[in-house]
């Protein structure tokens, strides 16, 4: 049931408006009407709750009421005429009760909102015409900076910065997204781990399970650790959850926030923890941007936290590893990176990091908003050591689409030492051949040669393996669908035979170098054109001693 404010010119209140001069009689009305809100009362029998959106709509504040009391904002572009897409709202939490959705302004589209066992859309979900097919998208809306990946209870779980309410994201109202896999590829989304509560708006974060029941939360509980964002003052603070039934529901700690930090560093950029068990010295590790670079933390107890060190010169979303240097697991060392592709090699005592390298870079491939690659987290907890990273591939957008922004696909970091010093190196995990289907395999070919035979596949989403030599002066261009891959020069490779990776999906190609010397994250539109892969180079050098091409499965098959 829709209902409205009371109508003011009613034969009740007309005596009221006597007393009042015209202009301010008008004035009134005008406001009034203008801001004229809608309820709509429902008793929830489904899970979801269907709500259809327009990309040119106003965003406005939606109110999910039980009993007079809010239970849940967010904000929405409610269609008025055109309906551009659907979102939905789980409503689990709420079935038997009636709720009230509350809307500030009128749109016709209001008496439209529906629930039902299955999300507007479901038939064709996952087979959308620009959905990637093997990198990981969520159902609607928004997402960017993944949250504390982790092996738990025999499941990967991967979280993110969640805005499902639109593709135009609100800093102010985002949640923990979370979904789980079983091998690293096929995901399956769940609903939100956590969404707004009194301190604001769940911001990035890690994860972490309490073997020992240090927290007093539970033994084997998985713990997060997250920054609120108040979006009225701005404040970020820092906080902590925790589940207790296999990351099904999680509960606040009722002593939030645990770092509050602002006042004295005089800022708000006071976020993004990254939490860790520290063996050596047998403490808890915070890594935590402020202000201008990471600060490092301990505590014994994850509530009580002693800043210990500051290292300036990397921005927002730490992440921070120990690797062994070449395989070698007695010569190790430890790797401080931010939001974007950067980072420092160097030694950790428990308390502070020391860089025995310069700022360096393991990923390439830029945007308008900067590094494609940004916010990358590796899995905790790994059951063979791995150390694995999904991060966000940032800009990436998917035009008529009812979600945007991707997940890159997940790369296993080593440290290798070349001739440039050691380095960070990314290749693709090993399970990707899940995903091979069709193969296709030549040996000795001249460009001419192999672009013929490539022209026999079709455009679809491609794993691509080419073994080449370059001879000195030449160059070798990939094309796909006309977008420009890669060009690679004889100058910047090795004058012996080089190695190229190439992972090809909707509107994102991810290219390795020779082992993952080189990674570079390119964005590609969405192009329907009947030209596939191609090749382009100078005096037909190179020469391809061998390319492998596989066409790839969907990892939506499995789960939806």
């Amino acid at each position: 049931m829709i209902t409205k404010k009371q109508n003011p010119s009613s034969p009740s209140s007309r005596k009221f408006w006597y007393h009042f001069p015209i202009w301010l009689i008008v004035a009134f009305m005008f406001n009034y009407y203008s801001g004229l809100s809608q309820e709509l009362k429902m008793k929830i029998t489904e899970p979801y709750l269907n709500i259809p959106i327009s990309y040119n709509a106003k965003m406005e504040v939606m109110k999910i009421n039980v009993d007079g009391k809010t239970k849940r904002e967010f904000p929405v572009q409610l269609a008025n005429d055109t309906i551009n897409y659907w979102i939905y709202i789980d409503v689990t939490e709420f079935k038997g009760q009636t709720i009230t959705l509350n809307f500030p302004v009128a749109s016709k589209s209001f008496n439209h909102i529906y629930q039902d066992v299955k999300i507007n859309g479901a038939d064709s979900l996952y087979k959308e015409t620009n959905r990637p097919q093997f990198h990981f998208t969520v159902k609607r809306g928004w997402s960017n900076d993944v949250n504390g990946p982790i092996f738990y209870n025999k499941q990967y779980h991967m979280f993110w910065q969640a805005y499902p309410f639109g593709l135009i994201w609100n800093t102010a109202y985002m949640y923990w997204g979370h979904a789980v896999s079983n091998d690293l590829i096929h995901w399956k989304e769940l609903p939100p781990a956590l969404m707004l509560d009194s301190l604001g708006s769940p911001w990035s974060g890690s994860s972490l399970i309490d073997k020992n029941n240090v927290g007093g939360w539970g033994k084997n509980a998985l713990v997060l650790f997250y920054t609120a964002f108040d979006g009225v003052t701005g404040k970020q603070v820092q906080c902590i959850a925790y589940s207790t039934d296999n990351a099904k529901t999680f509960k606040r700690y009722k002593g939030n926030p645990v770092i509050d930090s602002n006042k004295e560093l005089g800022t708000n950029n006071t976020r993004d923890p990254k939490v860790f068990w520290y063996e050596p010295t047998k403490h808890w590790v915070m890594v935590l941007f402020e202000k201008d670079g990471m600060s490092f933390y301990t505590s014994t107890n994850m509530k009580k936290w002693k800043r210990q060190s500051h290292f300036k010169g990397l921005w927002e979303c730490p992440d921070f590893f120990e690797l062994p240097v070449d395989g070698n697991i007695n010569n190790k060392k430890w790797v401080l990176h931010g939001g974007s592709a950067e980072y420092f090699i160097g030694n950790f005592d428990g308390k502070k990091f020391t860089p025995e390298t310069p700022k360096l870079r393991y990923a390439e491939g830029l945007d308008t908003w900067g590094d494609i690659l940004y916010a990358g987290q590796t899995f905790e907890n790994m059951p063979d050591n791995r150390r694995i990273q999904i991060a966000w591939g940032r800009g990436i957008d998917y035009i008529g689409m009812p979600f945007t922004q991707i997940m890159l696909f997940p790369i296993e970091f080593s440290l290798k030492t070349t001739d440039n010093g050691l380095r960070l190196v990314a290749n693709p995990i090993k399970e990707i051949a899940q995903l091979h289907k069709r193969k296709y395999t030549w040996t000795s070919l001249t460009i001419p040669e192999a672009n013929k035979e490539l022209g026999q596949i079709t455009p679809q989403p491609l794993h691509v393996k080419i073994n080449f030599t370059l001879d000195k002066g030449k160059s070798f261009k990939v094309y796909f669908q006309g977008s420009e891959l890669v060009t690679l020069s004889s100058d910047e490779l090795p004058q012996a035979e080089n190695k190229m990776e190439i992972l090809i999906d909707k509107s994102i190609a991810e290219i390795f170098i020779n082992n993952g010397a080189r990674y570079i994250v390119k964005k590609i539109g969405c192009v329907k054109e009947n030209d596939g892969l191609y090749f382009e180079s100078n005096e037909n050098s190179p020469f391809i001693n061998q390319l492998q091409v596989f066409e790839m499965k969907s990892i939506w098959n499995k789960h939806k």
